[in-house]
């Protein structure tokens, strides 16, 4: 019995392991990236672990951490490698044999009358006591099969790990580009309010010279216009604001709240690095979890297939039961009483009518079918990457230009307010201005979030920050505390109204005007034209 025992021992560590072993299935991408690299970009071994310790801003990394500590998706995610290590226990239970352990008590009473030949029973009633101490069952791993199932079971853990660090990593892109969307929309309201500030003054001269009588009541209704239309915008600014204050909030695992009080302060943006290292495509493939997720679930099924065909194979058993019987349980302990039986079994399904076969072409097709996914998730990874670095490249070309637009139009805006004063102008030329400089203030500063936002899209893409996920930047003492939010260094804001109240304030839509309240410098100091 022992040396059987030990002969299934050594056939199920020597056996062999039928079906295909995993193997690198190619991936298509090109060495270098496509075009050159946009001005302040890279190919050093790209810097995207952790990345928004980069910006050295307090907020954002507060609310990555909490995101990765918080967010009810990713919890979901991590549930399920746990599901995945349970999975890979069972999996890893049949390599070892089934142990049972049984005991049985029967009141046995045979009939007289339904005996043969009219015999009957000198006992025509016992009891039967039965005990199993050990009942087992081996089902020798010959081919492979429970190795290979748990092959697969081991990538299925590692697909549930890179499935878990894909969604951080997407997370992480949402909290990013809705912070920069947030601080945006902020700094929008406040370049609108502030427009508001001077077309109230505007309305006020356009009054005063009707008082006089040296202009028309339609000069006064244009201004209310021009006033009335610019105050419009604000609302709507401020419920996308809103809305990103509710979606942040979600993605840190609490309700949709606002955030006022954490986000505002009037801060600026974080400063973009000077330098982004990018790396090289290979690193994609390295780093980014979707496509290393993509690699282990072509492994998994790899191992599923020599799963699928070693049913193809007979199945050796070793089944064996010690226990004891009697007719009353004070024999139980003599050995007349011991039972046991022991000895191999086969099986070979010899006639399935096509359903192994079936089944193993199946666990094939569906392995062919990841080798393309695989490919194409390193394709689109690529994709990915080159259109986020194309996106901040024109994001920042557009910004460049509409900053220079502004110190034009702001230039255009002064004179014209002189010249109205002077009488040299009619007021619509004046309101043109002012209009056209509102205008080109909030698409620059809507372009500049567009830059930040695919700055973050390019770090998303290139799949970093799941190796440090709490990692909160330099928060101590060499912390460099963000400025007021502005344009740039040379740019004033608004401060708060008359009543001392946050022109920001979700109560304070717009800044009413006091009587000679001061309007506030202009967003952009225009710089000297050459």
């Amino acid at each position: 019995m022992l040396a059987i025992a030990c002969l299934a021992a050594a056939l199920a560590s020597t056996g062999c392991l039928i079906g295909p072993d995993h193997c690198d299935p190619g991936a298509p991408f090109l060495p270098h990236w496509s075009r050159p690299l946009p001005e302040g970009l890279t190919d050093e071994p790209n810097d995207s672990v952790a990345w928004w310790t980069k910006f050295n801003d307090p907020v954002l990394s507060e609310m990555m951490v909490r995101t990765a500590q918080q967010n009810l998706t990713l919890g979901q995610a991590y549930e399920r490698i746990a599901e995945a290590r349970a999975q890979r226990a069972i999996a890893r239970g049949g390599l070892f044999p089934d142990f049972f352990m049984d005991m049985s008590y029967s009141r046995i009473k045979s009939s007289n009358n339904g005996s043969p030949i009219g015999l009957t029973f000198q006992t025509p009633s016992f009891n039967y006591w039965s005990a199993s101490l050990v009942d087992a069952s081996w089902e020798i791993d010959v081919w492979g099969a429970v190795r290979r199932n748990l092959q697969a079971a081991n990538a299925d853990i590692d697909v549930a790990i890179e499935d878990h660090n894909a969604i951080l990593v997407s997370l992480q892109g949402d909290v990013g580009a809705n912070y920069v969307q947030a601080r945006t929309l902020q700094h929008r309201i406040l370049i609108a309010q502030r427009n508001v500030q001077l077309q109230r003054q505007s309305l006020q001269i356009a009054e005063t010279k009707l008082e006089a009588g040296t202009v028309s009541k339609l000069d006064v209704y244009q201004a209310r216009s021009n006033l009335y239309s610019t105050e419009s915008l604000i609302p709507s600014l401020r419920q996308n604001l809103d809305i990103a204050y509710n979606r942040l909030a979600v993605l840190q695992g609490m309700p949709p709240q606002d955030l006022t009080n954490e986000v505002m302060g009037a801060r600026q943006l974080f400063k973009i690095p000077d330098n982004i290292a990018v790396g090289l495509p290979i690193e994609i493939i390295r780093q980014r979890p979707d496509i290393r997720m993509a690699e282990r679930q072509l492994a998994a099924q790899a191992s599923r297939i020599g799963v699928a065909m070693a049913d193809m194979l007979p199945r050796f058993t070793l089944n064996g039961t010690l226990g004891v019987n009697a007719t009353s349980i004070d024999q139980w302990f003599t050995g007349d009483s011991l039972a046991y039986n022991f000895g191999p079994t086969a099986r070979w399904n010899v006639l399935s009518f096509g359903r192994v076969w079936g089944n193993i072409e199946f666990q094939r097709a569906r392995w062919r079918e990841l080798v393309n996914n695989y490919q194409q998730t390193v394709l689109e990874a690529s994709e990915e990457v080159e259109n986020a670095m194309i996106s901040y490249r024109f994001t920042q070309v557009r910004a460049d230009q509409l900053y220079k637009a502004v110190e034009a139009a702001q230039g255009a805006s002064a004179i014209s307010e002189v010249q109205y004063e002077g009488g040299i102008i009619p007021f619509q030329t004046l309101l043109d201005a002012q209009r056209f400089q509102a205008d080109l203030e909030d698409q620059y500063v809507a372009a500049r979030g567009d830059t930040y936002t695919s700055l973050v899209n390019l770090y998303k893409a290139l799949g970093g920050g799941w190796q440090e996920p709490f990692a909160s930047g330099n928060l101590g003492a060499d912390e460099n505390p963000l400025g007021e939010l502005q344009l740039d260094p040379q740019t004033m804001l608004p401060g708060p109204d008359a009543a001392g109240a946050n022109p920001l304030a979700p109560d304070n839509p717009v800044p009413p005007m006091a009587p000679g309240e001061a309007i506030p410098p202009p967003m952009i100091i225009p710089q000297p034209m050459n």
